[in-house]
């Protein structure tokens, strides 16, 4: 089979022993009725779903714990495509096949579940979890924004705030939505290409009718740190967005990593939030 970073990783037999630092692929893995024995360090300190909670913390993608993957006797690590790809010679080394994936878009995470039916062979129960969250989609969308909404959606972290792009899952799904994302011109960054650094002028041309803010960690502290800096540069009031009071924080547990199987109540609430928005 070939993952998402586009290697060949072949499987002589079912994983037995799975160990993963993504929080998305541990709730594929979950709801398709398999486990791990490893999981991702909690952010949050909530584990999702509560099952995985007894599997040991080995961890995040930039801070794996390799001598409790070894400790645990793992047959698999489940990392991401970006951040983990150096990793791999020392995972393999520790007698792992290692699987790297990504989830930028919905498509993506239905091409996950595809993927870990298989490797489970747990294919019904995959096939049935897409059926689900695909009816749940035509459901959600059924009902066509005349004119879309023009929306800048930020990410916060502790040094820096970044636009996401339409090829980001917030982005993507922001556009599945019905809303028309103000950045998709800027330049990626090299670092995170799917996000764009901050362009005040260009964001002041496009005069977005909402601003979306999320985070990986604690979205509120990272908003007030972005209001800080608005605060410094009066120009920000300019925009229609905040004018109009239209800044929304979107739900760490939903948007501050990729949700996994949860992403149609994703797309429920930022539907739901576009269709209640004045401007």
């Amino acid at each position: 089979m070939f993952d998402l970073a586009n290697r060949q990783v072949t499987f002589e037999q079912l994983p037995e022993r799975i160990v993963t630092v993504i929080p998305a692929d541990m709730e594929i893995i979950y709801a398709l009725g398999g486990e791990v024995v490893g999981r991702p360090q909690s952010s949050s300190g909530i584990v999702r779903p509560p099952e995985a909670e007894v599997a040991e913390d080995i961890g995040f993608p930039k801070g794996i714990n390799f001598e409790k993957i070894a400790a645990l006797q793992a047959d698999m690590f489940i990392g991401h495509t970006r951040l983990n790809l150096d990793d791999v010679p020392t995972l393999e080394s520790l007698g792992l096949n290692v699987v790297l994936t990504q989830g930028d878009s919905l498509e993506d995470i239905i091409s996950l579940i595809k993927m870990y039916g298989d490797l489970l062979d747990r294919n019904l129960e995959a096939e049935a979890l897409i059926n689900d969250i695909e009816n749940t989609v035509e459901e959600i969308l059924a009902a066509k924004r005349e004119n879309p909404v023009r929306v800048l959606v930020l990410f916060g972290t502790q040094d820096e705030t970044m636009a996401a792009l339409p090829q980001s899952l917030s982005g993507n799904l922001f556009e599945l939505a019905g809303a028309e994302n103000v950045a998709k011109d800027l330049p990626r960054l090299d670092m995170y290409p799917t996000y764009a650094q901050l362009s005040l002028e260009r964001i002041l041309e496009a005069n977005p009718d909402a601003i979306y803010f999320m985070a990986h960690g604690d979205a509120k502290a990272a908003l007030q740190q972005f209001q800080t800096q608005m605060s410094q540069n009066p120009a920000w009031n300019n925009l229609d967005a905040v004018k109009n009071e239209n800044i929304i924080v979107l739900p760490h547990e939903l948007f501050g990593t990729n949700p996994g199987p949860r992403i149609v109540d994703a797309l429920q609430f930022l539907k739901d939030s576009l269709d209640s928005l004045e401007y």
